[in-house]
């Protein structure tokens, strides 16, 4: 009697399973009823909060008082870190105990079969997903819509997204037309961090059709190289695009940065980081925003500016929000 109870709950599990085929190419079964997802890393979390933040099972680091309404529901979810550069790695014991249906996280990462092999010792299917582009967003809500059925709500961000890389690709010309504005990209409150070519934390320039001033190699997928001063004073960047507001106060009366062009002709801006940073830090969604802030603030006869998208944008990918 054991024995058939035992093969009827295998055939009950079966028959309460899929098959997901991921970005790539491995064969993954799900549960048929996706409700709990966790995502290994900053980026892809915030395409699930987009999507839907009641499918978040754990957070791999906690919101600000300013970003959590922006949120819902996910920001109160336990905190179970994740894979996103300088040796973090997730808490098992809190994916244990909160049980999600699937893991998704980024397969291009340092060690990524090692991480696969950890994670799928919970029991946990995992998926891995592509988050090298931002035409990636695509299948990242596609996958979403495949686990939940929520087609209603793909179709929307999908759509979304579309329109904003066919308009950017619409400029192109006119955009290759003008002078190429040269860029320091600074991050830190000295400044004193940036990112070199080949970074996908510089997708956003690429399409302003921008030229980083650095000439420097990447150490990590991370980012964040330390600069020289000495380094960025014989770059003479036109523009400094910076992550911090603070650094790009300071800058304008720091003897280190005085005689830069970019600060003489008061070519400092701030990048927005309500809710989240546009351009990168993490690189998510926002980018979508991101670029069209990009374009306007280089070639604003090009582009309108953002405040009336910003209020679609929101609307779209925060409908929890309440202004």
């Amino acid at each position: 009697m054991k024995s058939i109870i035992f093969l009827i709950a295998i055939f009950l599990s079966f028959a309460q399973a899929r098959v997901i085929v991921d970005d790539y190419g491995r064969t993954v079964t799900v549960p048929e009823k996706v409700t709990k997802i966790y995502a290994a890393s900053p980026p892809l979390t915030m395409s699930l909060i987009a999507f839907d933040p009641t499918l978040v099972a754990a957070l791999n680091s906690p919101f600000s008082d300013q970003q959590k309404p922006y949120v819902g529901i996910a920001a109160s979810h336990p905190i179970a870190g994740g894979f996103f550069g300088q040796g973090n790695t997730p808490n098992y014991e809190v994916l244990a105990a909160v049980k999600p249906d699937v893991i998704i996280m980024w397969g291009k990462m340092t060690g990524e079969q090692n991480a696969v092999d950890k994670l799928s010792a919970l029991g946990i299917p995992v998926l891995m997903v592509r988050n090298d582009s931002i035409n990636d967003l695509v299948s990242q809500f596609e996958l979403y819509r495949k686990l939940t059925g929520n087609a209603k709500r793909a179709e929307k961000l999908i759509a979304y997204t579309k329109e904003t890389l066919n308009l950017v690709e619409s400029l192109q010309n006119k955009i290759k037309a003008r002078k190429k504005v040269r860029y320091y990209f600074a991050h830190g409150l000295d400044g004193l961090f940036s990112e070199c070519e080949g970074s996908f934390h510089l997708e956003p320039f690429k399409y302003a059709g921008t030229k980083n001033a650095l000439s420097c190699k990447m150490s990590s997928n991370f980012g964040m190289e330390k600069i020289q001063m000495e380094t960025i004073l014989l770059s003479d960047p036109d523009v400094i695009v910076a992550m911090e507001s603070a650094f790009a106060s300071t800058a304008k009366n720091d003897p280190k940065w005085k005689n830069l062009r970019a600060v003489k002709s008061g070519h400092i801006l701030t990048i927005p980081s309500l809710p989240f940073n546009y351009i990168t830090r993490p690189p998510s969604f926002m980018r979508l925003m991101g670029i069209r802030w990009l374009i306007h603030s280089f070639y604003p006869d090009l582009i309108a500016p953002i405040d009336q998208e910003k209020r679609k944008f929101e609307k779209l990918f925060f409908p929890q929000f309440k202004p």
